[in-house]
């Protein structure tokens, strides 16, 4: 997709549900497509090279972030940030969104209102903190990603210096003896209770070597 195109997506995504800084799929319909980091600043939108995924448009929304903050732009990420996904990457047929949709759990993994929301059909799914948290597990445990693998070791870290009362080796060794559905229940339990803020999630992207 041309730049062009690209800025009229993002543009017509800040008018549906506002924001400044975009990561959404290039191609809607195709359940692959690359993802599209777009800034709008200064009445123009900036395209940022194509992400394979939707974590490494996660880790370019944040980078940016975090360097308009450092310039003094008030900016946030609840306020500022859209990262979408829509309806043929929710469903696509052999990729991570339906193994976090379905995979014979009690279940769906990615909980509308929750980890994603949905203002309208049009718009795709924004996805949360939490969500991204699942998702990256479900890499971890299915691909053996090294980089979801590294995300979650630096979420062990926070949870041991949460008082959660396991080093963050032990806890690596915990979920490691969990079921897929146990440890998607234990990423909701200990988010729900250490985690008070999206940006600690976010963060770890900035970790990431």
């Amino acid at each position: 997709m041309e730049n062009k195109l690209i800025q009229q997506k993002a543009a017509d995504l800040r008018e549906r549900a506002g924001g400044t800084i975009f990561g959404f799929p290039i191609h809607e319909e195709d359940p692959r497509s690359p993802y599209a980091v777009v800034v709008y600043s200064g009445g123009m939108y900036h395209v940022y090279p194509e992400a394979a995924d939707i974590s490494l448009a996660a880790l370019g929304v944040k980078t940016i972030l975090d360097k308009m903050i450092e310039h003094g732009y008030d900016v946030n990420f609840e306020k500022d940030v859209r990262l979408v996904s829509y309806e043929a990457q929710m469903n696509a047929p052999d990729v991570r969104m339906r193994r976090l949709k379905k995979e014979n759990l009690s279940k769906p993994l990615l909980e509308r209102e929750v980890d994603y929301l949905i203002r309208n059909e049009e718009e795709g799914a924004l996805i949360n903190a939490r969500g991204l948290l699942k998702w990256t597990y479900i890499e971890m445990v299915d691909e053996r990603n090294p980089k979801a693998i590294q995300f979650m070791g630096e979420y062990y870290k926070i949870l041991a210096g949460q008082r959660y009362g396991k080093t963050a080796a032990a806890i690596k060794q915990e979920v490691r003896r969990m079921t897929k559905d146990e440890g998607i229940k234990w990423i909701e339990r200990t988010y729900a209770r250490y985690v008070k803020d999206d940006s600690t999630i976010m963060d770890i992207m900035q970790r990431l070597v």
